[in-house]
């Protein structure tokens, strides 16, 4: 009798370590992007946007780190729309910049914006535009596979 209880509880006991085993890989974390990073000029500004998943429901933030050059070339226009006589501006500006973002069921969605992309300043009533801009970024996160975006 006390050799069946034993070999019960062992047969019990191995479905059990199966059974964790089995469960273990649907709990892993696997950090990967769902949409996205992409980089847009928006203005005098470059955005770049991401979702990401599966970082876990144990971590409760993530910090992303954004680095890299973006080359602008901007000019002065009036408010009407026409350039400003001149020629117009180049430079680079470097990028470093960093945030943290809240994760939610393993999720988290996020924006790092770079501003100004163009040190031009205008006088009176007249604004900065971009002509023409390119990057060469990197984002890196928590775990996540760092991303080059060039553009």
């Amino acid at each position: 009798m006390l050799r069946k209880l034993i070999t019960l509880i062992a047969t019990l006991f191995a479905a059990l370590v199966v059974a964790a085993g089995a469960a273990a890989p649907a709990l892993a974390d696997s950090p990967h992007y769902i949409t996205g990073p992409t980089a847009t000029v928006q203005g005098n500004s470059l955005v770049v946007a991401w979702k990401a998943a599966g970082l876990g429901n144990t971590v409760t933030s993530v910090d992303f780190n954004l680095t890299g050059t973006v080359n602008t070339t901007s000019q002065c226009f009036t408010k009407s729309g026409n350039p400003v006589s001149g020629v117009p501006k180049s430079e680079t500006i470097n990028v470093n910049a960093t945030g943290t973002f809240p994760v939610r069921n393993g999720q988290t969605t996020g924006s790092l914006t770079v501003a100004p992309i163009s040190t031009l300043q205008c006088t009176g009533n007249q604004v900065v535009r971009i002509l023409s801009a390119s990057f060469d970024l990197t984002l890196t996160g928590n775990s996540l596979p760092p991303v080059h975006l060039t553009g």
